[in-house]
């Protein structure tokens, strides 16, 4: 699945070099062109490798023990804008749970992969091949030392050293495991289980720590659900980006 996986992303990659209309779809509210040909790229293959498929494009179709949870293209406004970091995000699930994973950056081909119990390797756009992730986690511990990143509006400052708000769950968690932000905030529960599940499966392996900022279980294949993905370099990060997600929903509840 890996193999496939790696040519399904390098297939969009080229097709999406070639795309001049990077505009909105026009067959739904924020579905853009890219998002459409990266689906009928992706779906097919998977369905004629006997996969099941649950997709943000198009659904959960096809049948099979193994179910692949795909973004086609997460960030995709970005994409649409011409900034660099959107990605593909390809998750098998198994009757255990995420079992393997690539998130690869579109724009730069900067490759993530994950499998249960085997830890990530990441392949560079240098690279020709992936090698064992030499970066990690960092060792932040404190939110006042802490790089966050964000989908959402916080309401207010909760403390943090400082912010990004990047644009693409996907690669945003990727970027926790190997150290870039030292932790990730869905502030209004917005995201599917394509959005952040590769991404989960990278941070898992990694070491890094991931949940749902309500507590729910973010492994679903429910395409209604949505969740609030939140992931930290250390528990102690963690439980402060708990408390501080809770501290305001209990503020916005009076």
């Amino acid at each position: 699945m890996l193999d496939l996986f790696d040519d399904l992303v390098g297939e969009v990659r080229l097709a999406l070099s070639g795309l001049d209309d990077w505009g909105p779809s026009g067959e739904r509210p924020s579905q853009y062109r890219h998002d459409v040909v990266a689906d009928e790229i992706v779906v097919p293959r998977l369905l004629g490798a006997g996969l099941r498929v649950l997709s943000e494009e198009s659904g959960l179709v096809g049948e099979g023990e193994v179910t692949v949870v795909v973004d086609p293209v997460d960030g995709s406004t970005n994409g649409s804008r011409g900034i660099p970091w959107y990605a593909s995000s390809l998750c098998a699930v198994d009757a255990d749970g995420p079992v393997v994973a690539v998130v690869a950056n579109l724009a730069s081909d900067h490759r993530y992969r994950a499998s249960r119990g085997e830890g990530v390797e990441i392949r560079s756009p240098s690279g020709s091949t992936y090698e064992s992730s030499r970066r990690s986690p960092s060792r932040c511990e404190r939110l006042d030392e802490a790089v966050v990143g964000f989908s959402g509006l916080p309401p207010d400052h909760g403390g943090w050293n400082q912010f990004r708000a990047l644009g693409a769950a996907a690669l945003d968690l990727c970027a926790v495991a190997t150290g870039s932000l030292d932790g990730f905030v869905d502030i209004d529960r917005a995201h599917g289980v394509w959005d952040y599940l590769g991404g989960l499966l990278v941070c898992r392996e990694a070491g890094a720590v991931i949940g749902d900022g309500y507590g729910d279980e973010l492994v679903t294949l429910d395409p209604s659900q949505r969740r609030a993905p939140v992931a930290a370099a250390t528990p102690e990060l963690f439980a402060e980006l708990l408390a501080m997600t809770d501290g305001w929903r209990r503020a916005r509840a009076g």
